[in-house]
C-alpha cells in the first residue's frame, strides 16, 4: 500500500478502499486517536460545500444517527471528475450518516 500524494488521484496511488475506510476508522478508535486525528483534518465533510472539488475518490468519517462512528471510502474509477461524480460521492457519504 503506497500514498503518492494524498489525493488518491495519482496512478502512483496504491491504497483500495476498503484500506482507506479501516485507516479512516481507525483516526477515531480511542486507542489510535491521540496520534492519528490529524488525519480527519484532511479529510472532506459530507454536505459541506468546497470540501469535494475535483474528487474522484472520498474516503473518511461520520457519527451516524445511532451516535456510533462509521468509516467509508469510495472510489469512482474510470470517470473525469464531475459535478455529477462528485454529487454522487458526497450523497454516498451523506446515506452512510444517514441524512440523505
Amino acid at each position: 500500500m503506497k500514498e503518492y500524494d494524498g489525493s488518491g488521484l495519482s496512478r502512483s496511488d496504491r491504497m483500495t478502499a476498503d484500506a482507506l475506510s479501516a485507516i479512516a476508522g481507525l483516526a477515531v478508535d480511542t486507542h489510535y486517536q491521540a496520534k492519528l486525528w490529524p488525519i480527519l483534518q484532511g479529510l472532506p465533510v459530507a454536505g459541506v460545500d468546497g470540501t469535494l472539488s475535483d474528487v474522484s475518490a472520498l474516503a473518511g468519517v461520520t457519527k451516524g444517527a445511532d451516535g456510533r462512528w462509521k468509516s467509508f471510502a469510495f472510489v469512482e474509477n474510470g470517470t473525469a471528475p464531475t459535478a455529477t461524480v462528485t454529487q454522487g460521492l458526497d450523497g454516498l457519504a451523506a446515506t452512510v450518516e444517514g441524512c440523505w
